[in-house]
This record gives C-alpha cells, structure tokens and sequence, in this order.
C-alpha cells in the first residue's frame, strides 16, 4: 500500500476545493434555506436532481429572474425554488 504524501494531498484536497463552489437555495415548498457545494459548471438541473426535487414542480428563479433548468449555476448565486400551482 502506497503513502500519500502530505504535500500531496494537501494540492490534491486544494484543487478539488477550487472546483466546488456555494450556493443558496430557497426551496418554496418546504419553507426553507439551504446552501448547497455544488461542481463548477452546474446548471439548475443538477442542482435540482440532488435535492430531489422534479423539474416540471417548480420554476427556478436565479438571482431574481427566472430561468430554465439548462441555466449555470455561479458562485454566489441566489437561487429560488417556486412551486408551481395549478387548479381549474
């Protein structure tokens, strides 16, 4: 079994910070905050399949304006999550 040198690891733990980012999400239906790590390059959709939350359910808002689910995702971004209401 091999060692992983401390130095090495540190570089290895570093870059994978750097392709991770935070962002907060409101999720409408639950009532609640949330701030998720998230992969650099990720759109509403993944961030919505890792919340297990169904696309056609909700409509994504980002930073105030609303968006599909092929939206990126950035660092900082304000996500909310409305649930979408229907009758007749």
């Amino acid at each position: 079994m091999k060692v992983l040198d401390l130095n090495v690891a540190f570089k290895l733990t570093k870059q994978l910070a750097l392709n991770r980012m935070r962002v907060k999400v409101f999720i409408q239906r639950l009532r609640e905050n949330r701030v998720l790590d998230l992969d650099e390059n990720s759109r509403i959709e993944e961030l919505l399949k890792i919340l297990g939350i169904n696309p056609s359910e909700v409509v994504p808002v980002k930073n105030g304006v609303i968006v599909t689910e092929k939206e990126a995702v950035r660092e900082g971004d304000e996500i909310k999550l409305l649930s979408v209401v229907s009758g007749g």
